[in-house]
């Protein structure tokens, strides 16, 4: 087994690899690593095994737990953490490839998945922790190369949104009513909230059908329209660009691999 987690920080350069199945095989008394934020002191930080920035405030110095199952798989879970990570999967099976990695629900990790963790800094509009979980034990799912480039950029004043090609030239996307008001207002919400933030389904609901009482539309209403979104994008410039909203299972939206103007 070879698994490893490479880190990237938010400038999307490589911080550390580390190699899961060797650091449990070294030490016997443990079949876990905990991910967190590095204290100054070295006093709180004793049982961290992967170790984040001490200015990474919005890190929890035990934020995350992977443990290696008997099983032969990893899983990972929360500890508790004040803004706790999103795990996005390599491969969806229902178009819901977000998860938060909150409260007692643990995740399996498959090769190819990433952990988002939000930083306190922004760097060229990118504002997370990234790290990618490989093992080449399991089946290497089809998937793009990190770190990415921006794909996207949003004007918040026109209301336009620009897709960078691979030859780096910005193509103009305007989208119009209900798609319009759905896209200004995660991008409005990502840039007052962080990168990270995720509307909730009420909220979303709330600002595209506004005369309606909540209880008149549900998320199954807002998921035609997301598509629609990322469907748009994907026939006109191929599968090969991101979803530009990312469905996060169980809460809402995201904002996904774009800068905000």
């Amino acid at each position: 087994m070879k698994a490893y987690l490479t880190v990237y920080s938010p400038s999307g350069e490589e911080y550390e690899k580390y190699y899961l199945s060797t650091m449990i095989e070294a030490s016997r008394s443990k079949s876990s690593i905990v991910i967190g934020r590095k204290d100054k002191d070295g006093e709180f930080d004793k049982e961290t095994d992967i170790k984040l920035p001490p200015e990474e405030k919005l890190i929890s110095r035990k934020h995350l737990l992977i443990e290696l199952k008997e099983t032969g798989y990893f899983l990972v879970k929360d500890l508790d953490s004040t803004h706790p990570a999103l795990l996005r999967k390599a491969t969806s099976s229902n178009g819901d490839n977000i998860f938060p990695v909150e409260g007692e629900t643990p995740h399996i990790l498959k090769n190819g998945d990433r952990l988002l963790l939000q930083s306190k800094f922004s760097i060229e509009g990118n504002s997370e922790w990234v790290l990618c979980f490989s093992d080449p034990d399991q089946t290497d799912p089809s998937r793009d190369i990190y770190p990415p480039r921006n794909k996207y950029e949003y004007d918040l004043s026109s209301k336009i949104l620009y897709l960078r090609t691979a030859a780096s030239q910005l193509q103009r996307i305007q989208f119009t009513g209900q798609r319009l008001k759905i896209v200004d207002y995660i991008v409005q919400k990502a840039k007052e909230e962080g990168a990270l933030y995720i509307v909730p389904y009420e909220e979303l609901i709330s600002v595209i059908w506004p005369r309606e009482k909540f209880y008149e539309r549900t998320p199954d209403n807002l998921k035609p329209h997301v598509s629609r979104i990322n469907k748009e994008i994907s026939q006109q410039w191929g599968d090969e660009f991101p979803k530009l909203i990312d469905s996060v299972h169980g809460h809402g939206y995201r904002l996904n691999n774009c800068i905000v103007r």
